[in-house]
């Protein structure tokens, strides 16, 4: 009823700006994996998307039952962004419960979605979600996307949120959701957690969930609390090494839950099987700075991991000495390509313009068809044979991309101008360098540039030193 008496809405143009906005942040969710995506392109997509938005909010309350429409049809993470703007936007109480409920019945599959609408709209709707989702009697679905959408919120350095007034966002304390009966309420805390560097009882209850019974939040606990012990947050004696040996401490917790997820990704088939993985490399990108550059534990960590996970590993590492590792799976046809594409981002030499690349099969190879992979269309074939006799300037005991050593002036600068999946490692380094420096490669493009500039001004106005990874 509310859709026809709404003169603003035309159906049929408000159902193409619902689907396309659903299309467009899909494309967004996973632009992290493209290797020809790059600031620019990802500016224009966005605008296109922010376009979609707004014809949504001109819509208003007439866009809900189409938005909901879609979400019940599709049952997919892009439906619950659109349907989760509309609501958040509206913010009508009847279509948040019912959102809710929706979430409630299939969360792996759509509060995503509903944490990256959080992410996207004006951070006052936010604000006023968010205080809704944390209050005493909150079920763990809205806590949970409460908790992860604070925490990508509050860590852009563009925002005026931070840990220090997360409290007025947060209406319950935030070491009782740390010591929640629900797990994902656990894990989704110890992410907000990691930059509450000043609370001991929230420090010391990350360093206890490090033990907790659920593997999925020693992984979360796990890299918090690296991420605290880099910034020096444990340490209260400049004498004590309380920080490093808790920075191994997690990197072996992290990697026992790796262990674990992959005994999870061996079972799981169809859907859950590409949910499984999506975690594992998410912790496995985190494994790979909390790993020291030579260590003996590296060649264990290769040969457990999956293959592609392994390579996975290798480029967000940046270690030149595992470059070996990387030419052998080019020998391979099921990792051949991404193995050449992982060689070619940690020396910065291309591929095809030194001629290390052999001639494209023919599509009508059936054996080609068997191993290609979505990721892979458009990486050339590398000739292992020649790529393994090719001489590289090696760069011992430091991290290397795009064939520099990792400085946080050399990552901006790869963030102005590299490809998504490249931006994605730069990203990582520049985090484990300066865990300030934090730019979400899937966050809005105006928001990444803003980022991009004002970490650009910090480090002349402030004469920051270049360390090195």
């Amino acid at each position: 009823m509310r859709l026809q008496k709404n003169q603003n809405v035309i159906p049929a143009m408000v159902r193409r700006h619902v689907e396309d906005t659903a299309f467009y942040w899909s494309q967004n969710d996973v632009s992290d994996r493209s290797p020809r995506l790059h600031l620019s392109d990802l500016n224009r997509f966005n605008a296109t998307l922010q376009a979609h938005l707004d014809g949504i909010e001109v819509a208003g309350v007439g866009a809900w039952p189409i938005a909901m429409a879609m979400l019940e049809r599709w049952k997919k993470p892009g439906e619950a962004f659109a349907c989760a703007y509309v609501a958040f936007t509206t913010g009508e109480a009847a279509e948040l419960e019912a959102l809710v409920a929706k979430v409630q019945a299939r969360p792996d599959e759509l509060l995503r979605g509903v944490i990256s609408a959080l992410a996207w709209v004006p951070n006052h709707i936010a604000r006023n979600v968010i205080e809704r989702w944390t209050e005493h009697d909150s079920r763990p679905v809205t806590v949970v996307a409460a908790l992860r959408a604070f925490s990508l919120i509050s860590s852009q350095i563009t925002s005026s949120v931070s840990s220090a007034n997360g409290d007025t966002w947060i209406r319950m304390p935030l070491h009782e959701f740390l010591t929640s009966s629900d797990a994902h309420v656990r894990a989704a805390a110890c992410r907000v957690a990691a930059n509450y560097d000043d609370d001991e009882q929230i420090k010391e209850r990350l360093k206890d969930a490090l033990k907790d019974p659920d593997f999925s939040v020693r992984a979360r606990a796990s890299i918090a609390v690296a991420r605290l012990a880099k910034r020096g947050a444990y340490r209260s004696r400049p004498s004590e090494h309380i920080n490093e040996d808790l920075t191994i401490q997690s990197a072996e917790t992290l990697w026992q839950c790796i262990v674990s997820q992959v005994a999870v990704l061996n079972q799981a088939t169809g859907w859950y099987a590409n949910q499984a993985k999506r975690r594992l490399n998410r912790w496995v990108e985190h494994l790979a700075w909390m790993v020291t550059s030579g260590s003996s534990h590296v060649s264990e960590i290769l040969r457990v991991m999956p293959a592609r996970t392994a390579l996975r590993f290798v480029a967000y590492h940046g270690d030149t000495d595992h470059l070996g590792f990387v030419t052998k799976q080019m020998a391979d046809p099921r990792t051949a390509r991404y193995a050449g594409w992982v060689w070619q981002v940690i020396t910065g030499v291309d591929l095809v313009a030194s001629g290390l690349v052999i001639e494209e099969p023919s599509s009508a190879d059936s054996a080609l068809k068997a191993v290609q992979i979505d990721d892979d269309f458009g990486l050339p074939l590398p000739n292992s044979t020649v790529v393994s006799d090719y001489r590289i300037t090696h760069c011992p005991g430091q991290r290397c991309l795009n064939g520099h050593v990792v400085t946080l002036r050399s990552m901006l600068e790869i963030m102005e101008s590299g490809s998504q999946a490249v931006r994605s490692i730069a990203s990582q380094h520049l985090q484990s360098l300066d865990p300030d420096f934090f730019v979400s490669v899937r966050a809005p493009a105006v928001i990444q540039i803003k980022t991009i500039d004002q970490l650009q001004e910090l480090m002349h106005l402030e004469g920051l030193h270049e360390p090195t990874a």
